[in-house]
């Protein structure tokens, strides 16, 4: 990318200085021509360049599966009534496991998960099945707690940026030409959360800055100039083909709380072809310098990588506010079954302690990093984008 550049501009540098290229090496035996014919064709223009972008975002994929599953919870309370002593070591959670208490809110939660989830099982399970303390005929089978349904991604208007581009009229006339943008500086935009959750609610993350990235957007455009080459104003359509290169793509902390863990993202390049219409204004006076303003649309359909390691649920996590109604009114619950009787006990509530317990014991029993692991998430968004340009340039 940066070697085609610097061609463009070394291009751009020896066509300006052709004049006096030719004249001073008049008499070389290997000459190139560049005629006045040929400069008379080619121009270049300095452009502000700015875009407003219209998403719609599919919902995110667990690629590496559920964060918790119905097995998960089950096991673990199994393994509770085998050893209650329990004894996983430091980091565990502060929670006593040997408490009804505990065992129901566990089970609450067991219980939200398949009513809010009824696609994922049998037609003839029932709560029985899962209510068992002991594997029942469908316990662990079936459910789990992912990411949570309706989240969606809204991108923000990049910022304006400087960009210059070179062109060719291929006819005397100067109607029909291409164009190229050859070098501009990257535009930066952020990503923002949207969608409506389980519960028919704006989500928790809804207008909330998720992640932040830079783009290349490399345009090249073919069209035809209407009108005599001398009028003054001209008016023009043709089509684009753009390729935007995404880089430096980070995630806020808020996204790396909501996800429960650190979180790296990647965006894959997107290429898009569309429309563009526009009017030049020039050859005043034989003035070879004009000004122009064009306005295009290009739609994009990229692919965001999400992958969090260690993650870590927590009491805190926005990703808890945005599960069914049956999960979110267990998870409420066990928060105030356990925060308000004795928050000394437990200041980092129910869920960061349940969480911290499943997470030792999956490390004890299945091997692991003490977190609930690694988990990869893929999102598919489609940017239509409308691209503005503001220009001034001149033939060479």
């Amino acid at each position: 990318m940066t070697r085609n550049l610097m061609a463009s501009l070394c291009a751009t540098v020896l066509f300006s200085a052709a004049p006096a290229f030719a004249q001073d090496n008049a008499n070389a035996p290997f000459k190139i021509d560049f005629g006045s014919a040929l400069r008379d064709r080619m121009f270049w223009n300095l452009q502000v360049v700015t875009a407003k972008v219209k998403t719609k975002s599919e919902e995110p994929r667990d690629i590496t599966g559920p964060v918790v599953t119905i097995k998960d919870l089950n096991d673990y309370l199994n393994y509770e009534f085998l050893d209650p002593n329990g004894g996983y070591g430091k980091g565990d959670g502060e929670l006593d496991t040997k408490l009804e208490q505990y065992d129901q809110a566990v089970q609450e939660l067991v219980n939200g998960i398949f009513q809010d989830s009824p696609e994922l099982f049998p037609a003839d399970a029932t709560l029985a099945d899962l209510n068992a303390l002991t594997p029942g005929r469908y316990a662990g089978q079936y459910g789990y707690l992912g990411t949570p349904k309706g989240i969606k991604a809204k991108a923000g208007d990049p910022n304006a940026t400087l960009a210059l581009s070179v062109g060719y009229y291929l006819d005397d006339g100067h109607h029909w030409a291409v164009e190229a943008l050859v070098l501009g500086a990257p535009v930066t935009s952020s990503v923002y959360g949207a969608g409506t959750n389980a519960r028919g609610e704006p989500t928790s993350m809804s207008g909330k800055e998720l992640l932040t990235t830079k783009m290349l957007p490399p345009i090249v455009k073919f069209g035809y100039n209407f009108g005599d080459r001398s009028w003054p104003v001209r008016p023009y359509i043709g089509l684009g083909a753009m390729y935007a290169i995404f880089f430096d793509s980070k995630t806020t902390s808020y996204f790396d709380q909501y996800q429960g863990g650190k979180t790296s993202v990647s965006l894959k390049n997107a290429f898009g072809v569309g429309p563009f219409v526009g009017l030049s204004a020039g050859n005043l006076a034989g003035s070879p310098w004009n000004v122009g303003l064009t306005v295009g649309q290009v739609k994009l359909k990229t692919e965001a990588t999400l992958v969090t390691r260690g993650t870590m649920i927590t009491t805190q996590s926005g990703a808890t506010k945005d599960y069914g109604s049956k999960v979110n009114t267990a998870i409420t619950s066990s928060e105030n079954l356990y925060a308000v009787p004795s928050p000394s006990r437990y200041p980092n509530g129910f869920t960061t302690e349940l969480i911290k317990d499943l997470a030792a014991y999956k490390a004890s029993q299945k091997g692991g990093d003490g977190t609930l692991g690694t988990f990869v998430r893929k999102q598919r968004t489609t940017l239509d984008t409308t691209i503005i340009s503001l220009s001034v340039g001149r033939s060479f």
